[in-house]
């Protein structure tokens, strides 16, 4: 027509483009929003009523933020303000209120299209729920608003390829745990969110913000982000939640990803080991003062460690040592624990595997190890000897699968023998995957390997390990034994734990026993095996315990953990 007013047919073409981009969209969407500039919602479709308790026509004219909990809300501004530069973020996550029932959790992503209105176009999706079954595999599912040490370092690594104009800030509040001691379990919880939600606000497309507990947090964030001013809000936070009203300093260190070069080291795995460090904290942990002031040389000294790492595993420079695990009952030698020691200047066990665990080195240390034991048992069934040996492995090793069948093969060699080879799992570093982990001990008790679960009693997994893993034996950690006679917790707890294993048909490992009376209250209680200084110290020659006038002297231990892990 002359005034230009569609003829029927194009108004039903329109309407069959416009159902068809719906259509289109919801192949990935579980609802669609369009905001104004102001965050007015001009077009909501698909499962609104299922997520916020109102219809698309119903929810039009409110502003976005009455659906999002308040803590997520700079979330979402922080998000929506970066898609104005033309980006377009990674899916986050969200907390949205539902007008008839408790919060729930969206998957949140988008574009803003100058040319329309100055209108942002939202793709919203609902996450599948999490298999129980792993933190990492959980995150995955459901997307967890805060990252660990495992799944950050992910982010780091990929800011250092493809965003090296962002930050890396490390942040550490003091006194933190002394706060949250003070507060009550859901006052503490507020405050976690509160925190979290003003990190993940100041993070590169609000998903880039890590917790690691004990007041230890880090972000990768854009170059106009104001570190100082976010610290203030979190000082400030904490304070009016602190019923003493003294609240907490905050120590931080910022570090730009484009000045990480390392010479041809390898900035990944140093900027990998340099957060595993601080979020360990501790002694032993980085400090954020010398990170600060001294970037380059920290990273060429990781550096140096990991080349160290490599040429202790490459010349296998380590030595293996014995010590017994008898069974109470009749004080007889049931197997040995092979531990390592390091040659040269390297520095203690526990920090050589320690270092190895944060660079991502364990398993190569491990597979040597294991090499060195099996060649050793194949010389001891040459002499027909039928002395039994547990060789560790980290959470790394037996997660995985690649290597775990290496190992499977080289065991083949023993032959009969391979009886005589135990397997210890460590906890010094979590279990991403513990379904694989899972597939691989029972692989080897398939193959007739026995595993224990080894010190059980200090990771905050310990009983979810229990229960996901099916083992032979469990070590129960020493704190628990030195403090039996002396401490009721300690003891109960020893108690607890062997009369559940002995419901679950598993035998109990006692470590760090020093005298007999300790001895006597672990029978008592149930336990099947020990193992510590009372039975003689770690020694490279095996012969030693079965020649009782050559037994290494025994002396108390005084702190020292006699593991290599």
């Amino acid at each position: 027509m002359a005034d230009g007013t569609p003829q029927p047919q194009s108004v039903k073409q329109l309407r069959q483009e416009r159902d068809r981009f719906l259509a289109f969209a919801f192949c990935r969407a579980d609802l669609l929003l369009e905001l104004t500039a102001d965050h007015k919602i001009v077009f909501a479709s698909g499962a609104c009523r299922s997520v916020f308790g109102l219809s698309g026509d119903e929810m039009k004219g409110h502003g976005l933020q009455e659906f999002i909990v308040e803590q997520d809300q700079s979330v979402v501004n922080a998000t929506l303000a970066g898609m104005t530069g033309g980006a377009r973020p990674e899916p986050i996550n969200i907390m949205c209120r539902n007008t008839k029932g408790a919060p729930r959790t969206l998957s949140l992503t988008g574009y803003f299209v100058e040319d329309l209105q100055r209108h942002y176009f939202l793709s919203c999706k609902i996450p599948a729920a999490p298999r129980a079954s792993s933190g990492a595999e959980a995150r995955e599912a459901a997307g967890a608003v805060m990252h660990d040490t495992a799944s950050f370092n992910k982010v780091v690594s990929r800011s250092l390829e493809t965003a090296n104009d962002h930050t890396l800030t490390l942040l550490e509040l003091s006194n933190y745990s002394t706060v949250l001691d003070q507060l009550d379990t859901a006052s503490q919880e507020e405050l976690h969110e509160t925190i979290n939600s003003y990190l993940r606000a100041s993070s590169d497309d609000a998903n880039s913000a890590a917790a690691f507990g004990e007041g230890r947090f880090g972000l990768i964030h854009r170059p106009e982000v104001d570190i100082e001013q976010l610290s203030s809000k979190i000082s400030a936070k904490v304070k009016s939640a602190d019923p003493s009203g003294l609240g907490v300093e905050i120590e931080k260190a910022s570090v730009i990803l484009a000045e990480a070069g390392v010479g041809d080291g390898n900035p990944a795995q140093a900027f990998d080991y340099m957060v595993r460090q601080f979020a360990r904290g501790g002694d032993n942990g980085i400090r954020l003062n010398d990170l600060q002031n001294g970037l380059p040389k920290i990273l060429a000294q990781i550096q140096r460690t990991a080349t160290e790492v490599r040429s202790v595993i490459a010349d296998e420079s380590f030595r293996l040592v014995f010590q017994p695990i008898v069974r109470l009952d009749t004080r007889a030698t049931h197997h040995y624990e092979l531990l390592a020691r390091i040659d040269g200047e390297i520095g203690s066990p526990a920090r050589f595997i320690q270092s190895a665990e944060d660079l991502s080195l364990i398993r190569g240390f491990d597979m040597a190890v294991c090499r060195k034991a099996i060649s050793w048992l194949r010389k001891q069934g040459e002499m027909t000897s039928q002395r039994a040996v547990a060789v560790n492995l980290s959470a790394q090793s037996i997660g995985d699968s690649v290597f775990v069948e290496t190992l499977r093969e080289q065991l083949v060699a023993l032959g009969e023998n391979r009886k005589h080879i135990l397997f210890e799992i460590t906890e010094s570093s979590r279990m991403e995957n513990p379904i694989v982990a899972n597939n691989a001990i029972q692989a080897l008790r398939n193959d007739g390997h026995l595993v224990c679960l080894d010190d059980f009693g200090v990771g905050e997994a310990s009983l979810q390990y229990l229960r996901q893993f099916q083992v032979d034996i469990l070590k129960i950690d020493g704190s628990y034994v030195r403090e039996c006679l002396h401490d009721k917790t300690s003891a109960h707890i020893l108690k607890a734990i062997a009369d559940l294993c002995v419901d679950l048909g598993i035998d109990t490992v006692a470590e760090m026993v020093e005298d007999d009376e300790t001895c006597k209250f672990l029978t008592k209680s149930g336990i099947v095996f020990a193992q510590g200084y009372h039975f003689g110290r770690p020694s490279q020659e095996i012969e030693v315990f079965e020649q009782p006038e050559r037994r290494p002297a025994v002396a108390r231990r005084l702190g020292a953990q006699e593991s290599w892990g």
